[in-house]
């Protein structure tokens, strides 16, 4: 019993053997085929560990490496570096990783970072990847982000131009817009003056006829007040049109004036401005315009500018009104507020926009009056005068009989 057990016991012991024996020769394989550096050295600089990566990377051998007096100069020149790794290899509790580019037998340097492992006896093992590639895959990194910082800051210079381009563009359409208003507007002036000028003719024409006529004895009292009664008539109802003229001055003044600055102001104030220039031209087409004002708040805005594109529009329902002949011409104005958000809407009765073109009336050039009426930029420059100088909007659509024009403006929230 005692053989048998003696047999076994051996056989036990020969198959414990031959698996350590397996398992030593099969992590000794992982150890020399492993991608990553494993080595350990003493405090004194001696190697115990040194699998084939590393050797494969740096150069030396194992017996390279011990037969050497100070082992730690091999990789670090710099003492302070030399002293680092000593410490690196002395006894720590805590795992840490540390970053170190170690030079190779041919004095490459190899960026790598490490972490330890400690064993039960106190040895420490580092255990260690190659960042070369790493390192060369940032600096790439790094380099197609600096192609793609000039390729933006050029494209960034393009872009800015072409802006330029546009708004140099935009200048002189706005110019060309200018112009023909211009035009509009003095025949406007001819048709609001005509009639204060024919009073104040008449009434130098009829001062001048009393005087030659010797209508006034001017030697008798009586004659005498009765002639200055009827100068004074005459001289408040000059003065009276000679205010109307030199508003109306004003007004055209100010609307070919450009704004420099935005400044605070009701949204009725433009709205009575353009309708007052028009004036003349509603009362002679007989049309009914009614001013619905549902707020008092004020807002920032370049007011000659809004103004412009309110007469626009005023005046494009004007013309078609005449076009089209249409009876009981009707104009509605509508000013809301919510929210600091103020809309504007103008509105007729002149019988709508044929929609295969409604989308069309705020391009450059495009126009529904006839060529000696209309260029076809107004709607265009009141668009951008909304959307691009006053952040707004500027809308249109088809209602009952008619179309509405919708413009909203936000003030500071």
């Amino acid at each position: 019993m005692w053989i048998l057990r003696l047999q076994n016991e051996i056989k036990r012991s020969r198959e414990i053997e031959q698996n350590c024996k397996y398992r030593e020769e099969h992590f000794k394989t992982l150890f020399d085929i492993a991608p990553i550096f494993i080595d350990s050295f003493d405090t004194s600089g001696h190697c115990h560990l040194w699998n084939k990566e590393c050797e494969r990377v740096f150069g030396w051998s194992i017996e390279e490496l011990n037969a050497h007096e100070n082992v730690f100069a091999l990789f670090h020149p710099d003492p302070l570096q030399q002293e680092i790794m000593r410490e690196a290899f002395a006894a720590r509790k805590e795992t840490q990783y540390i970053e170190m580019t170690p030079m190779t037998k041919n004095g490459e340097l190899i960026p790598s970072r490490w972490v330890n492992v400690n064993l039960s006896d106190n040895e420490i093992i580092y255990i260690g990847i190659d960042m070369r590639a790493q390192k060369e895959a940032e600096k790439n990194l790094l380099d197609a982000q600096h192609k793609l910082q000039e390729v933006n800051g050029f494209l960034q210079d393009r872009v800015e131009k072409s802006i330029k381009d546009i708004y140099k563009k935009e200048q002189i359409l706005l110019e060309q817009a200018r112009l023909v208003q211009m035009g509009e507007m003095l025949s406007i002036i001819a048709h609001q003056w005509r009639q204060p000028l024919s009073v104040i003719d008449m009434s130098a024409f009829s001062i001048q006829n009393k005087i030659d006529l010797g209508k006034f004895n001017l030697d008798e009292k009586a004659s005498q007040e009765k002639f200055l009664h009827f100068l004074q008539n005459e001289i408040k109802d000059i003065h009276s049109y000679t205010q109307y003229l030199t508003g109306t001055i004003e007004d055209f003044t100010n609307f070919f004036k450009p704004n420099k600055e935005k400044e605070s102001t009701l949204l009725s104030i433009p709205v009575e401005k353009a309708l007052n220039i028009l004036n003349t031209m509603i009362i002679k087409e007989g049309i009914e315009v009614t001013v619905d004002i549902k707020t008092n708040k004020s807002i920032n805005i370049y007011t000659n500018e809004v103004m412009q594109v309110i007469l626009n529009i005023i005046k494009n329902s004007i013309d078609n009104f005449t076009e089209k002949s249409i009876p009981d011409p009707k104009i509605n104005i509508r000013i809301e507020e919510d929210n600091n958000k103020f809309t504007l809407n103008i509105c007729d009765n002149g019988g709508g926009i044929d929609d295969a073109i409604l989308e069309k009336i705020f391009d450059p050039y495009f126009s529904t009056k006839d060529e000696k009426n209309g260029t076809g930029l107004g709607l265009y420059i009141s668009k951008i005068v909304i959307e691009n100088h006053s952040s707004g909007l500027l809308n249109v659509k088809n209602i009952d009989n008619g179309v509405c024009f919708e413009i909203i403006l936000y003030g500071e929230r």
